[in-house]
């Protein structure tokens, strides 16, 4: 088992984009930020938040129609730190993004709801609103297609600010239903803290968190874990501890029809090669 020493520097995140004239990243705290949009806010999207469907079998999935099954979302902006002083609106605005060969192809933002106070709800349940406005009709979705669901303030100066993702931006991927939580042997059992058994936890509709990786640990001997987004049994690396610590690393698996999922780990970018796994359910 490789370890990995921590990289301990921290890499602020900016927490706004801006639209007009200012230059959010010419600010460098959350104090500065505050200052300067008037309040921080978190948006979050319950756990049966999704697009899930049933994709035309026989048929690539690029290609394939899908009949829609379910369609809700259902996202609440809250306010964390400030007021409200300074903003005259604040607005949830969708896009739609789909990849076809390597290349997006995005729509303008849409409008979906506007208020002047929070927290706000919002609750959708009919996928023909989801996809108003945007230039897509629901009959020609496609698996992998993302609406991305933005928080937009405009200041009662005319300044116009986005919130970043990790704050203000909530994602749904049009998608196969997924059911992979639960309690796994996998890779180098023993190697770090907790990783016999391996949980694999569910944190939105097809959007899994893994608690460990195969092959590496961090020098304390505790366990490096990582999110893995599920398309219809393609598995596909989204991030997790690495990037948190400074790292950048890839990969990609699938699901077996045992149940188990294997994945390829690309350690390339630090040295360390590719490591294949397969997590088996307990």
């Amino acid at each position: 088992m490789k370890t990995l020493k921590i990289n301990i520097l921290a890499i602020l995140g900016l927490l706004l984009v801006t639209g007009c004239s200012k230059d959010i990243e010419d600010y460098d705290t959350v104090a500065e930020i505050h200052d300067e949009a008037g309040a921080t806010v978190q948006v979050s999207a319950t756990s049966n938040s999704a697009i899930l469907g049933n994709p035309e079998p026989g048929v690539p999935l690029d290609e394939a129609e899908v009949t829609i099954t379910d369609a809700y979302l259902d996202l609440t902006v809250r306010l964390t730190a400030g007021n409200l002083d300074q903003i005259e609106k604040i607005e949830i605005v969708k896009s739609f993004t789909r990849s076809i060969e390597g290349e997006e192809i995005n729509t303008d933002e849409v409008v979906l709801a506007s208020t002047t106070t929070l927290p706000y709800n919002l609750v959708v349940q009919d996928i023909e609103e989801l996809v108003s406005g945007t230039g897509v009709s629901s009959a020609d979705l496609k698996i992998g297609d993302v609406f991305t669901f933005r928080t937009k303030i405009t200041q009662t100066d005319g300044e116009v600010y986005y919130y970043n993702s990790g704050m203000g931006t909530t994602s749904l991927i049009v998608n196969c239903a997924s059911d992979l939580a639960g309690n796994y042997s996998g890779p180098a059992p023993g190697s770090c803290a907790g990783s016999n058994p391996i949980t694999v936890t569910e944190v939105a509709p097809g959007r899994y968190l893994v608690s460990t990786v195969a092959g590496l640990s961090w020098t304390s001997g505790v366990c490096i874990w990582f999110h893995m987004i599920d398309v219809c049994g393609q598995l596909v690396y989204d991030g997790g501890d690495f990037e948190n610590n400074g790292y950048n690393i890839g990969g990609s698996g699938q699901v077996n029809a045992d149940g188990s999922f294997s994945f390829t780990f690309d350690y390339t970018s630090i040295g360390y090669g590719e490591i294949p796994a397969v997590y088996t359910p307990l």
